[in-house]
Parts: structure tokens; sequence; C-alpha cells
């Protein structure tokens, strides 16, 4: 199992854009074989500020989105409304309650 999360940092008066960017990459990706969670979040305490929590099946899911067309032009559009590069975590679980 892939998991990962991902932060970015809407440019200033591009929140809305981004946030509707971000929106529409979580509906594409819903219809991948093997996404298995793909959750945005905006950051409370850090207005403009998304976080993705994602988990995929397995590395050859995770290539498939890395790789298909919509995550591609999203990446294209998020890379003039974001400051920085980002943030990308890959994480491991330890342990967990379900939900």
């Amino acid at each position: 199992m892939i998991r990962l999360t991902a932060k970015m940092q809407a440019k200033t008066g591009k929140e809305q854009k981004l946030e509707t960017v971000l929106r529409e990459l979580v509906k594409a990706t819903a219809t991948e074989e093997g996404s298995l969670e793909y959750r945005l979040h905006r950051i409370v305490d850090a207005p403009g500020t998304f976080r993705f929590i994602e988990k995929f099946k397995d590395q050859a899911a995770f290539d498939f989105h890395s790789t298909s067309a919509h995550f591609k032009t999203a990446i294209a559009q998020i890379g003039e409304l974001t400051e920085g590069d980002g943030e990308f975590e890959m994480l491991e679980l330890v342990d967990s309650i379900p939900e």
C-alpha cells in the first residue's frame, strides 16, 4: 500500500482557483482503479493552504495516477497557482483505528 501527503500554499488571490483545480483532481482520481483514498483538506490555521491525504493499492496504482492525463494537467495548473514547490511525504502506517 502506498500512502502519502501533499501540501501546497496558494498564491495570494489564487485560493479559490486552486481549490477548484484540486476538487477537479479529486473527482478524476476517484475513477482510477487502485485509488483507495484521496482526501483534500483546507488547513484551518493557514489560509490558502491545502493538504491531500492519499492512499493507493500499490505502486502500480500510484504510478498510474502520477502519469495520468488529468494529473499532469492539474500539476501544470497547480504550478501557476501555488507558492514554492509544495511538500510531499511518503508514509508508512504503524498503527490505526478504523473510521
